[in-house]
């Protein structure tokens, strides 16, 4: 898996870039790099770019497990808002499985075909294009 991550304090945006195989370690990874950014602050929006992403190995209990998991760094996440993107449809179904199971924590999260919509929901510009 090759990701990046960008955070923008003044606009309050993390962007997440990811491609390549994603199993459910890397994404609790990725997620822990982010929230321990130097940058980060609880709050801030999310936008995930996993448009890119090719192989997903991540099951409906992997869904279940990081989702439980997240609830446990809820105060470093924060009440923005998680746009995701996933134009495969197993990276989207999985997705939006964890915007259903998610709908409970501080965090709102919803799921998008396009960068567009996704940018447009956040009411933010992209901060960098994909890597």
């Amino acid at each position: 898996m090759c990701h990046s991550i960008t955070i923008d304090k003044d606009r309050k945006l993390a962007q997440i870039n990811a491609r390549g195989r994603v199993n459910i370690l890397e994404l609790k990874e990725i997620f822990m790099k982010t929230v321990g950014h130097e940058d980060w602050q609880s709050g801030f929006n999310m936008l995930c770019d996993y448009s890119e992403i090719e192989d997903f190995d991540v099951s409906s209990q992997d869904v279940d497990d990081i989702t439980e998991w997240q609830t446990s760094i809820d105060a470093l996440i924060g009440n923005g808002r998680c746009a995701v993107v996933a134009s495969k449809d197993s990276v989207y179904g999985m997705s939006r499985m964890w915007e259903i199971l998610s709908s409970e924590r501080s965090q709102q999260i919803c799921v998008f075909r396009k960068i567009g919509e996704a940018v447009s929901w956040l009411g933010c510009a992209m901060l960098t294009q994909n890597v």
